[in-house]
């Protein structure tokens, strides 16, 4: 008798031991989450300034009225590549520098 009722606890003692990890999974997330929400909540305010916003707008590349905007390729960006170096050695490395 004392064996059947202790089989019967086993079922709901697992499953309480489950929610109870389940719950902490949960509330990790909640936290992780609500974490999220305030840094977008502080950036959404920090758009609300001028100068922020003009920024932001400045890195999207957006121009202000009357401004002008110039494209500049990336390869006039960057310097050319320098000419490789050659190691001859030998007589052949010799004679083929001076020609």
């Amino acid at each position: 008798m004392l064996t059947a009722v202790c089989i019967g606890y086993i079922g709901p003692v697992n499953g309480y031991i489950s929610q109870r990890s389940e719950l902490a999974r949960e509330r990790a997330d909640l936290t992780r989450l609500e974490a999220r929400r305030d840094a977008l909540s502080a950036q959404l305010k920090a758009l609300e300034r001028a100068d922020v916003l003009e920024a932001r707008a400045r890195q999207l590349g957006l121009l202000m009225p009357g401004e002008k905007g110039y494209v500049l390729k990336r390869a006039e960006l960057e310097p050319p590549a320098p000419a490789p170096e050659r190691h001859d050695d030998g007589l052949w490395g010799w004679l083929t520098s001076r020609f």
